[in-house]
């Protein structure tokens, strides 16, 4: 038969459901640590057949600028500046800045070049010598 349960028993359905969550809990931890494969846009999901067979064609020692390519990317400045977002636009803005102020100085040298003598900086005031007599 049935069991007698006094007052002082807790009701057993709260406790059920309180194991249902915490097992439900770690279940989907364990769902979102799972790998995935596959899947839009992810690496594995394969390119359309065409796209896949103009990849395989590289341009590798083909091409006119093969030689600045290479220089270019046994400098590492994509590796250290370029590749992540805010470096790029960190080396962006500091070098707008840096190049901007060069441009101006070369372009400023270029005008004394040409200007030799005739700018106010290239002839200072001379005083003339002063009188004896006075």
């Amino acid at each position: 038969g049935r069991t007698s349960r006094s007052s002082a028993d807790p009701p057993r359905a709260p406790a059920a459901a309180a194991m249902a969550f915490r097992a439900s809990l770690s279940l989907r931890a364990s769902m979102r640590s799972k790998v995935r494969r596959g899947g839009f846009g992810s690496p594995r999901d394969h390119e359309p057949h065409w796209i896949e067979n103009w990849n395989k064609d590289h341009r590798a020692g083909k091409d006119s600028l093969d030689w600045f390519f290479r220089a270019f990317n046994s400098t590492g400045i994509y590796e250290v500046f370029l590749k992540s977002s805010p470096r790029f636009y960190g080396f962006m803005i500091c070098g707008g800045m840096v190049g901007g102020y060069y441009w101006s100085r070369s372009w400023d040298h270029m005008w004394d070049y040409i200007n030799q003598g005739k700018l106010y900086r290239h002839n200072p005031y001379v005083y003339p010598p002063a009188d004896e007599d006075e």
